[in-house]
């Protein structure tokens, strides 16, 4: 049996990232969810930005279309991150470290 090895990855990173709820629940003790938050959609980010490099790479054609839509992706969830920041630090204590350990 022949393996493609870049679906398999593709699959693998897709099971990563269905798992994001899960992991969400699971957070380390002591981290506030708006900060873990934060981290990972930074991650996500660059990872939609990264997609759209991607799709590039593997079909070997320039897609600028799809790069614009990555690249789209990547600002919005920059801008629903900085959001989510807002609503959260409003709510907590300025001396508060990013572990969030005091929350008003």
């Amino acid at each position: 049996m022949v393996v493609n090895d870049g679906a398999a990855a593709v699959r693998e990173a897709l099971d990563a990232l269905q798992g994001l709820g899960a992991l969400r629940d699971a957070r380390p003790g002591g981290f506030d969810r708006f900060f873990w938050s934060a981290d990972v959609l930074d991650d996500l980010a660059r990872l939609a930005d990264r997609l759209g490099r991607a799709v590039e790479e593997v079909s070997g054609e320039e897609g600028p279309e799809v790069r614009r839509a990555a690249e789209a992706l990547g600002t919005l969830i920059v801008a629903h991150r900085n959001s989510l920041l807002r609503h959260g630090l409003g709510r907590m204590d300025v001396a508060t470290p990013r572990t969030g350990a005091a929350v008003n």
